[in-house]
């Protein structure tokens, strides 16, 4: 990816009112990616997507760059992967205080979903 790409950008925006991230360079260019379709291309989890939609929502800037770097299924790997393993973490805690395993489950899900 040229460097460039992300020095020169005057601003950077999710617009949730159709989906794009829209970049405007300093030469006055306008880049817009289309995130449904980003998305569509990548394997991805609940958790994953919640990160990135966070990452479009607080540093769009962040999402931009993994677009065009091409780094954005690694980027879902590694958050998913650390997922997994906080989920089997807190399932074991839910199992040391007496839960069963159903029920330790169900609050290490619920945890995720309030967490993203």
């Amino acid at each position: 990816m040229d460097d460039n790409r992300l020095d020169n950008i005057a601003e950077c925006a999710y617009n949730m009112d159709n989906g794009y991230v829209e970049v405007w360079y300093v030469d006055g260019n306008m880049l817009r990616i289309k995130c449904d379709e980003v998305e569509a291309a990548l394997r991805t989890t609940e958790q994953s997507l919640a990160k990135l939609h966070k990452l479009l929502d607080n540093k769009p800037i962040e999402y931009v760059a993994m677009a065009l770097s091409g780094e954005m299924q690694a980027y879902c790997d590694i958050e998913d992967e650390m997922a997994k393993s906080m989920f089997g973490t807190i399932v074991q805690g839910y199992l040391k205080k007496g839960y069963n395993r159903a029920t330790a489950e169900m609050m290490a899900r619920e945890f995720f979903r309030y967490e993203s």
